[in-house]
């Protein structure tokens, strides 16, 4: 049989479109005008949230105590003071009635009506004649009366720091008549009606002979008794008038 012409296919040739000028002069290695931005398409990253929770709110200010050179002694008030491996100078001493700490190696030294940075300068002259250069520390306690409709009323020494919340509480706290929101200060002989239950009025701080009085609570039955007895009493007494007369 006759070969069989070989059959060819026809080879079809494709021709890729033109690129657009822009992407040409990609190619090209030139810039676009959105090779240093991003695309008007793309998305911005989204802005920090804040974190969600309770507010931070700023924590109020601690209750500043007395400056230092603020309040002085008086007699009767306590100097505490301790010195450094010396016992014989360690210890709670009262103010006698001269002004002086009764103490026989340091009675010369006057604490009275002079702020605490004389004090203590004039604390650590008197120490200098037994002791170089002594290494000691001090402080003041207030005598101060607490009374009233509290537990435990009486004299206590307490520190400068000390409120007069604190000065309530440490004379066993009030009673279940007690009333608070009237409260008597007397300093310097005049009287100051507070209010305890307002910390404004309750985070000041003791001074030296203070004396604080809480007021009782009035009861209405009470009241009711008081008055009733008295009536029966003015009713008694024009009965046995009437008696009398008769």
């Amino acid at each position: 049989m006759p070969e069989r012409a070989a059959r060819h296919k026809p080879t079809v040739r494709w021709t890729a479109p033109p690129l657009p000028s822009r992407l040409r002069r990609v190619r090209a290695g030139r810039s676009t005008p959105y090779s240093h931005a991003a695309p008007p398409h793309a998305k911005s990253p989204p802005a920090a949230r804040r974190p969600r929770g309770r507010l931070a709110l700023p924590s109020p200010a601690p209750a500043q105590g007395p400056p230092a050179d603020s309040a002085f002694v008086r007699p009767g008030d306590l100097v505490r003071l301790a010195v450094w491996q010396k016992p014989e100078f360690t210890g709670d001493f009262p103010v006698s009635s001269e002004g002086t700490i009764q103490h026989p190696l340091l009675a010369d030294v006057r604490v009275v009506g002079v702020p605490r940075s004389v004090i203590r300068e004039r604390i650590r002259t008197a120490l200098l004649r037994y002791e170089r250069d002594p290494p000691f520390v001090f402080d003041v306690l207030y005598r101060i009366a607490v009374g009233g409709e509290v537990r435990l009323p009486s004299l206590y020494s307490l520190g400068p720091e000390t409120t007069l919340g604190q000065a309530v509480a440490a004379a066993g706290g009030v009673t279940e008549f007690a009333r608070l929101d009237r409260v008597t200060l007397v300093r310097n002989g005049q009287e100051t009606l507070l209010n305890l239950r307002a910390p404004a009025q309750a985070n000041q701080h003791i001074r030296s002979g203070d004396e604080i009085r809480v007021a009782r609570r009035g009861s209405v039955f009470s009241g009711y008794l008081s008055t009733l007895a008295s009536i029966v009493g003015a009713t008694a007494a024009i009965l046995t008038l009437i008696n009398t007369n008769n």
